[in-house]
C-alpha cells in the first residue's frame, strides 16, 4: 500500500471539505430564506403609552411634580427615603 504525497493529501481533503459544503448548502439556503408570506406586525409591548404626558429626563427639572417623573425616578426617590428613614432609626437608637 502507498503512502499518499502531500499533493494528494491535501486534494483528498479539499474534495472532503467541498463535499461537506455542498450536502449543507440546501439548508443554508432554507435557513437564509425571506419569509414568502404575511410578516407580522411589531408591536412595542414595553413603550409607554403614546397618549401620556411626556416625562422629564431628570427630577430636579420639575421637582413640584412627581407626576411627570419617570418610574425609575420614583423608585431612586423612595429607596433613598426609607435609606434616610433606617439609618436614622439605626443612630436614634444606638
Amino acid at each position: 500500500r502507498r503512502i499518499p504525497d502531500t499533493r494528494e493529501r491535501t486534494n483528498l481533503r479539499s474534495q472532503t471539505m467541498s463535499g461537506i459544503l455542498r450536502a449543507a448548502a440546501p439548508l443554508a439556503r432554507r435557513l437564509n430564506a425571506v419569509p414568502k408570506g404575511p410578516i407580522a406586525q411589531q408591536t412595542r409591548g414595553m413603550a409607554s403609552d403614546p397618549n401620556a404626558p411626556p416625562k422629564v429626563a431628570y427630577p430636579w427639572l420639575d421637582p413640584t411634580n412627581p407626576q411627570n417623573w419617570k418610574e425609575e425616578h420614583l423608585v431612586f426617590t423612595i429607596l433613598g427615603g426609607w435609606g434616610v428613614v433606617i439609618m436614622g432609626a439605626k443612630s436614634a437608637f444606638s
